[in-house]
């Protein structure tokens, strides 16, 4: 983001950003379904996807350029481009 630029936030983020309060205890009713989506949210899965020979080459070049795995190059693309915005929760 560039220095004078606003961050536009979507209505979860914006629901975070009000309602955030550091000094606020996390009730023990709400505690354990919290943990356990930071556990799920945090588990990254193995795939296999099939994609053309070139682009799989042209993926490998920019990770090699970016000193990373072509694995991570692809996963942080899919983050980027923030596959929630796409798909809706719950399906």
């Amino acid at each position: 983001m560039k220095p004078n630029e606003v961050a536009i936030l979507d209505s979860e983020e914006k629901y975070i950003e009000d309602n955030i309060d550091f000094n606020k205890a996390i009730p023990a009713s709400e505690k354990s379904a919290l943990m356990a989506s930071l556990r799920e949210a945090s588990v990254r899965k193995p795939v296999t996807l099939r994609m053309e020979g070139a682009d799989l080459e042209a993926i490998k070049r920019l990770a090699e350029q970016e000193g990373m795995p072509y694995q991570t190059l692809i996963g942080s693309l899919v983050d980027i481009n923030d596959v929630r915005k796409v798909i809706p929760r719950g399906r």
